[in-house]
């Protein structure tokens, strides 16, 4: 995903994330391991950097998932 995109997704989401926050962010994931990125010419300016999940950042996603519906299920249940 490009950046751009990225944080447009997450404007969409309603969550404020800007892009001096969101570039260290990708960069510590990368230098852990959890996202690859490739760089792709551009019509329009230079080059752009894709980002894309690694297998390790997959299971880590996966693991967060888990850990949010369990998060949310205690939740919505003291809601109750």
């Amino acid at each position: 995903m490009y950046t751009s995109d990225l944080l447009a997704a997450l404007k969409d989401a309603r969550l404020l994330v800007v892009e001096g926050t969101i570039y260290p962010l990708l960069n510590r994931l990368k230098n852990e391991g959890l996202l690859s990125y490739r760089w792709e010419e551009s019509v329009a300016g230079p080059p752009r950097k894709y980002f894309r999940l690694t297998g390790n950042g997959k299971v880590v996603q996966q693991s967060l998932k888990i850990s949010w519906q369990a998060l949310s299920t205690s939740v919505n249940q003291i809601l109750k």
